[in-house]
C-alpha cells in the first residue's frame, strides 16, 4: 500500500475532532500525520482543543435550558457539564 493511501485511511478512520485537524497532512509522510496526532491527542487533553463530543453535549444542554424559565440555573449546569468533562480529561492525561 502506497504512503499517500496509509495517510488517507489512517486520517478517515479518526473521529471529527481529529478529522478536521489531520486534513490539512493530506501529502504528508506518515510519521509527520503520526505527529499531528500527538499534537491533537495532547491539544483535547489539555484543553486546547475541544472534542466534539464535549462541545456537542454542552449544546445540548443549553438548548434545553432556554425554553425553560429558570434559563439562568441551565446555564450553570451546562458550564458545569464543561468543567467537569474537562477536568476528567487532564486526569486521563495524567495517569
Amino acid at each position: 500500500m502506497k504512503e499517500s493511501k496509509i495517510v488517507e485511511v489512517f486520517i478517515q478512520v479518526h473521529d471529527e475532532t481529529y478529522y478536521q485537524h489531520f486534513l490539512p497532512t493530506l501529502g504528508k509522510p506518515f510519521i509527520e500525520v503520526l505527529k499531528m496526532g500527538k499534537m491533537i491527542e495532547d491539544g483535547i487533553k489539555t484543553g486546547r482543543i475541544v472534542s466534539f463530543a464535549t462541545l456537542k453535549v454542552t449544546t445540548q444542554a443549553i438548548q434545553k435550558g432556554l425554553g425553560s424559565v429558570g434559563g439562568k440555573k441551565n446555564e450553570e449546569d451546562a458550564s458545569a457539564i464543561i468543567v467537569g468533562q474537562q477536568a476528567r480529561e487532564r486526569r486521563l492525561y495524567h495517569r
